[in-house]
């Protein structure tokens, strides 16, 4: 960029310019990035005024240029003067020097065209020899072959294997010259090697059979390294699943059979394996893995094939899922059968194999476990709908028994025992273990659903007990069970890992992530019960609170004896927490329970101070205009004795002369003392009461007399 700029150096121009004339150099130039960059130097109006003095001072400079090369441009034009008679004589050599290679290119190419022919020539040549050595080949291993095969002909002559082995190296030898005869080959040759091969085939065959009736293991290993040599290892197989497997199969797999059979479907499979005992069990010494042939697979290829394919035309009504105990019991079996093939098969890879076959596949998929599955469903989610679906009746509900430790509604025990049948024998298959799963968890959802049901419903007023007492022992039982579903999670958890299969390698952990979400939804639903079960208690208990205002009226002017103990309304203000206490604590448990009356007295505390805030100041100005009222009177009658009258603001140690107004404060003080003691008594702390402490502050600043922890009564005092 640098040189570029020393060998074209723009004119220098007006120096009050809005931009720098060297962004004109940038390779980079752009016009809408020049406005940009100059936006601020001046209005567009400068800019173009601008641009045009430049402009001028470039054409200048232009001139100037021009003038100073002015010699240089006419030398230029006369140097140029005769060029083209120069190019014309250099052209003509140049012309017959392409020419001349061109020449030289077509000989080239000529004389490789021709060695070209003659290798192809060669090539098609030697082609030739070797298919004509190989048809003589061929003629020679025919001959060769109808000579072994030919003794072997007759039924009278028994089958030599020696004969068999050296036909099947000459039929292989027959088969490799075959492929390079070419054209030379006729059709009756061709014909003679067919006829051959399968003579030779149908000679393996009865040789193949021989053996296996005799249980001449030798001779059986002979025929099948020959089955090997002739690479004819399917053929084997095909001839020992329909010569062997097949006419046994046709007898043992059938409806007839299975209905005449005492162990039912197990008779069959038992009838099916005796078959490998019986008759395959030298193939399959010879074929294993360690075995001294390979190559041969007679469990897959030849059994099992027959097998599925008889079960599946058959013995098609076992897989009906229309009764699901039947239909268990014919999976299971089935399960234990396939088992068993696999503990014969014994290698993994051929386990593996087994497996991954077609047949395999479809035999699995004949057994329609979505429909099983869907059947289970509906009987077991059948049941515990009906149970959320019936109304809970009021009657039996007061008068069953109550126990922590079982269900006391019986939506939640139809509820676990529904959960506990998805994974009971008889009923859960590990194949649908995911199914089971979302199962539980739906069930365990419904039953929390059916709460919200549960708590709205409002008992009918048919027995002894009042309603708000029947909503309460409602509550308390919702609360009892919800609690003792939740801890059953840990177990339904446990259930599941034992029931799971080994392949998944499920934890506990994993699986309280599922339950997560039934966990949250239980615990909103006990936080709902226990908000209802206090609010039921303080709407039982508040009633008997406005009863405070009524202390005044039993106290003023009715010369009433001094308050020495509580007033019956503290006794029904107290019996609701008490009753509950006594009725409930098994159920709902000491730890809960102690939550519940706090709850509850925390809310009637508030209440309960402010009731007798209320009555205190009515009191106190009640009192006031009193006193007023006397001192005028007494002003008015005799002005020295108004100094004697006693200061009412204070409790008089003289009972006989204590106002109606010291009696409604003293009054109101022992029931305060009376009901700090119940909150005491009922398990509770004095300073987990809140507005507790200060009620008791609030009646001992309004009678003068101090109460300490022990809870004396004035009368003590």
């Amino acid at each position: 960029m640098a040189n570029t700029r020393d060998l074209f150096s723009l004119p220098a121009g007006p120096a009050d310019l809005c931009f720098d004339k060297n962004e004109f150099m940038k390779k980079t130039f752009s016009v809408d990035e020049f406005l940009h960059e100059n936006r601020n130097a001046g209005s567009l109006e400068i800019i173009r005024d601008d641009l045009g003095i430049y402009l001028k001072v470039l054409r200048s400079a232009m001139i100037e240029l021009i003038n100073q090369d002015y010699a240089d441009f006419v030398d230029l034009s006369a140097n140029l003067i005769g060029l083209d008679q120069q190019i014309s004589g250099i052209g003509a050599p140049l012309e017959k020097l392409r020419e001349e290679v061109l020449t030289m290119r077509e000989a080239l190419q000529g004389t490789m065209k021709s060695i070209s022919d003659c290798l192809d020539q060669k090539k098609a040549l030697r082609t030739y020899k070797k298919s004509l050595q190989s048809l003589g080949k061929v003629q020679q291993a025919l001959v060769k072959l109808d000579n072994l095969l030919s003794p072997m002909d007759g039924r009278e002559h028994d089958i030599n294997p020696i004969l068999l082995e050296r036909a099947a190296l000459e039929s292989i030898q027959l088969q490799f010259n075959i492929k390079f005869c070419g054209e030379f080959l006729n059709e009756e040759q061709m014909r003679r090697s067919e006829s051959m091969k399968n003579n030779l085939l149908m000679q393996m065959k009865e040789y193949f059979l021989k053996t296996l009736e005799q249980k001449n293991i030798d001779g059986m290993e002979r025929c099948l390294r020959i089955y090997c040599t002739l690479d004819e290892t399917r053929t084997a197989e095909e001839v020992f699943k329909h010569e062997i497997v097949s006419p046994y199969m046709n007898r043992v797999v059938s409806e007839s059979s299975l209905q005449n059979s005492p162990q039912g479907l197990t008779g069959i499979y038992n009838q099916i394996l005796d078959f490998i005992s019986l008759n395959m069990k030298s193939l399959l010494t010879l074929t294993k893995k360690n075995g001294k042939v390979k190559g041969f697979n007679f469990i897959i290829n030849s059994f099992w094939t027959e097998v599925e394919r008889r079960m599946e035309t058959n013995m098609s009504s076992i897989f009906a899922p229309g009764n699901p105990e039947s239909f268990y019991q014919k999976y299971k079996c089935t399960l234990e059968f396939l088992e068993r093939i696999e503990q014969i098969i014994e290698d993994s890879a051929e386990i593996a194999y087994f497996k991954a076959h077609p047949q395999y596949k479809s035999f699995q998929v004949r057994w329609n476990l979505p429909v099983y599955f869907q059947i289970r469903f509906q009987e077991i989610g059948s049941n515990l709908e009906k149970a959320c679906s019936r109304e809970i009746d009021a009657i039996r509900f007061t008068s069953q028994q109550i126990g922590a430790s079982q269900f006391n509604l019986i939506t939640f025990s139809i509820a676990l025992t529904c959960i506990s049948n998805c994974w009971q024998e008889g009923i859960y298959l590990p194949q649908l273990f995911h199914r089971f799963v979302k199962f539980t968890l739906q069930l365990l959802s419904r039953a929390t659903t059916w709460i919200d049901t549960a708590i709205t419903f409002n008992p009918p007023l048919q027995t002894d007990s009042p309603e708000p007492l029947l909503r309460l022992k409602l509550l308390a039982t919702l609360f009892s069970d919800v609690t003792n579903l939740s801890k059953k999670i840990p177990n339904i958890i446990t259930l599941i890992i034992q029931k799971a299969p080994p392949v998944l390698a499920l934890t506990a952990q994993k699986l309280d992530e599922l339950f997560f979400d039934n966990r949250s939804a239980l615990s909103a639903k006990l936080n709902r019960l226990q908000t209802l079960i206090v609010q039921e208690l303080v709407q039982i208990s508040i009633p008997h609170i406005k009863q405070v205002s009524d202390i005044p009226r039993l106290y003023r002017k009715t010369n009433r004896e001094v308050p020495s103990k509580c007033c019956p309304y503290m006794e029904q203000l107290i019996q609701p927490s008490r009753n509950f206490q006594e009725r409930y604590s098994a159920m709902v448990g000491d730890e809960q329970l102690k939550e519940f009356l706090g709850n509850v007295y925390r809310s009637l505390t508030l209440h309960y101070y402010q009731a007798v805030d209320e009555v205190l100041i009515s009191v106190q100005k009640t009192e006031e205009s009193l006193r007023r009222l006397k001192n005028l009177r007494d002003r008015n009658a005799n002005p020295i004795t108004t100094a004697t009258f006693p200061n009412s603001g204070s409790i008089s140690t003289d009972r006989t002369s204590m106002s109606d107004d010291d009696k409604i404060r003293l009054q109101i003080q022992v029931d305060v003392i009376y009901y700090v003691q119940e909150i005491e008594r009922l398990g509770l702390a004095r300073g987990e009461i809140e507005k507790l402490h200060e009620l008791v502050l609030l009646t001992e600043k309004a009678t003068k007399i101090k109460i300490g922890n022990n809870q004396q009564t004035p009368e003590q005092v």
